[in-house]
């Protein structure tokens, strides 16, 4: 098991962006439909959301929430027999 932080390109960050803020599945399915205003890789992660943070730094926030939920939990990523150990996510939380 690798405790190797998980990187994520500008595009995950993109569809974790567009996910977190899709709560229905017809949202969800816009955010994949390439046709869609909503589409993932239309997202420009520096322009603001609601919340006045840019929509990188959300997507971020909601990756950080995620994995801390998760590691908090026991739980490890794994994919093509790899796995990662979330405990890397302690040190993305400011002290």
């Amino acid at each position: 098991m690798s405790n190797e932080p998980i990187n994520l390109t500008e595009n995950d960050l993109k569809e974790i962006f567009s996910l977190f803020t899709s709560s229905t599945k017809y949202e969800r399915d816009q955010v994949y439909d390439r046709n869609s205003d909503h589409y993932f890789l239309e997202v420009n992660l520096l322009d603001e959301s609601t919340l006045t943070e840019e929509r990188r730094e959300y997507a971020l926030d909601a990756w950080r929430v995620v994995i801390y939920f998760l590691h908090s939990r026991g739980y490890s990523l794994c994919k093509d027999d790899e796995c990662s150990d979330l405990a890397f996510i302690e040190d993305d939380f400011i002290a």
